[in-house]
């Protein structure tokens, strides 16, 4: 692929004439991002790092559900915590390209892995029977390891492809403004992510959402585990406007258009959206999935129950103040009583 350059493209809140608009899209994305920091980023973290202590104490017992839970678990982790270069919006991280390309690189790598395990784990769920379905087992242990491994080395595949795209080779030490896909990379860049990410991805998933809920009625409680569905509709539903937003950009880049502020501003507000998916997917694995959901419960009793032993009185011996006259005490060390 020739090389082209990518020099004139510039955010538009930095360039363009139209002030109020420039103030209208900073001030919304700033109150977003200040939410998104303050709410978000502490329950996803303290969630996520719940299951997987979780996950890890559990281990002896891990079976095939939750290996795929616990990979997701420590991706949405890990997003999290690369989604707190957001933080400072409507400000973008000022770094090198070259650092610019190992933060979309490690960020591409949790986007498709993330996308990736939970094929697998639609795959799984369909194949299963409804007298086997996803359970907690050691026999099935190993297999799922080998299994995100694989989808592991396909997620690296993936992003390694996709930052190859970035057309920054001959300037690695230039500074620039820098988010997780970067502004300056070539308009085959956020095709080929979209193509990856979401384009036959979401099509597989959609494909295999259809055929649960055919097979939905002929399974019994046992096999239905909604934890696996709730992320998949949670990942779709917080991926499909950042790849819109994606597609826009690209379109606006073949056409040598900078855009506006409001399509800055949406972007923005999807990227959001899209680091918003840990946090959800994160507190679907606690509420949903039955190991975390054990856990939080026993942890919540054992508070409880500390509470209340802490808040009880200590029994007091009777005294006069209740009405009720001490019984004498026996004589000590032969010492006698008045």
């Amino acid at each position: 692929m020739s090389s082209r350059n990518m020099s004139w493209v510039r955010y538009p809140s930095r360039v363009s004439a139209a002030v109020e608009d420039v103030i209208a899209s900073q001030g919304i994305i700033s109150r977003c991002a200040q939410v998104y920091v303050a709410l978000l980023v502490p329950v996803s973290l303290l969630t996520g790092l719940f299951n997987l202590t979780t996950f890890i104490r559990g281990r002896a017992r891990l079976g095939r559900l939750d290996a795929f839970l616990a990979d997701l678990t420590v991706t949405n982790v890990l997003v999290t915590l690369l989604s707190l270069t957001a933080a400072n919006r409507p400000d973008y991280l000022a770094t090198s390209h070259l650092g610019c390309a190992a933060l979309s690189f490690l960020s591409n790598v949790c986007y498709f892995n993330a996308q990736y395990v939970q094929l697998a784990m639609l795959f799984v769920f369909l194949r299963q029977g409804p007298s086997s379905c996803l359970r907690m087992d050691t026999k099935g242990a190993t297999g799922p390891v080998w299994g995100l491994a694989a989808l592991g080395g396909c997620a690296l595949c993936s992003s390694l492809g996709v930052v190859s795209l970035l057309g920054t080779s001959g300037e690695l030490h230039r500074p620039t403004l820098c988010q997780l896909d970067p502004l300056t990379a070539w308009p085959e860049y956020e095709i080929v992510k979209v193509g990856l990410g979401c384009g036959l991805a979401l099509i597989l998933e959609l494909a295999f959402l259809t055929l649960l809920a055919v097979q939905w009625p002929r399974r019994d409680a046992g096999s239905a585990h909604p934890a696996v569905v709730a992320i998949a509709l949670t990942t779709f539903a917080c991926r499909l406007p950042y790849n819109i937003a994606l597609l826009q950009r690209a379109r606006l880049k073949l056409q040598e258009d900078i855009g506006s502020p409001k399509d800055e501003l949406l972007l923005s507000l999807a990227e959001l959206a899209l680091f918003g998916e840990s946090c959800v997917n994160s507190l679907v694995t606690l509420f949903l999935h039955k190991p975390c959901r054990l856990a939080l419960l026993t942890l919540a009793g054992r508070l409880f129950g500390r509470c209340r032993r802490g808040g009880r009185p200590a029994a007091a011996s009777p005294s006069s103040e209740d009405g009720v006259r001490s019984e004498p005490r026996p004589p000590e060390m032969g010492l006698t009583g008045r």
